[in-house]
């Protein structure tokens, strides 16, 4: 059983996901001005919801494991995922080659995605009341 309380948050990954992509569309644009960095950027806007989603779902996924999960497991999961997405980022500038992906660029937008579901605490009430009414 998941943890009480507990759900899966589908909405606020997608809008996290897409606000943590746009942010890095924009780095993007700014690292690979004049080189295709449009699509780069559409590769890149995917997987960034992917990651975001999955960090903002840890709790929830760790409710179904038989042991009992606590804040620390939860940080170091988000981390771990975190540190996969920024691997994902700079591979996928090596691999195209004539990118300079810079390493600030990288370490944001994993802090972004391991602080994803803590900035949703924050700024999801302002952000969902509109969505309600």
């Amino acid at each position: 059983m998941a943890t009480e309380g507990v759900s899966l948050l589908i909405l606020p990954a997608l809008i996290m996901g897409a606000i943590i992509g746009l942010i890095e569309m924009i780095f993007v644009h700014s690292d690979e001005i004049g080189m295709g960095w449009f699509m780069h950027g559409l590769h890149a806007f995917p997987f960034t919801m992917l990651f975001t989603f999955a960090s903002m779902n840890v709790t929830w996924v760790l409710g179904f494991l038989p042991f009992s999960s606590s804040f620390w497991v939860d940080i170091g999961v988000r981390a771990v995922v975190s540190i996969i997405g920024m691997l994902k980022i700079a591979t996928a500038a090596a691999i195209a080659g004539r990118v300079g992906v810079r390493f600030h660029h990288t370490i944001m937008i994993g802090g972004l995605i391991f602080a994803a579901p803590y900035i949703w605490m924050v700024i999801g009430t302002f952000i969902t009341l509109p969505i309600l009414f």
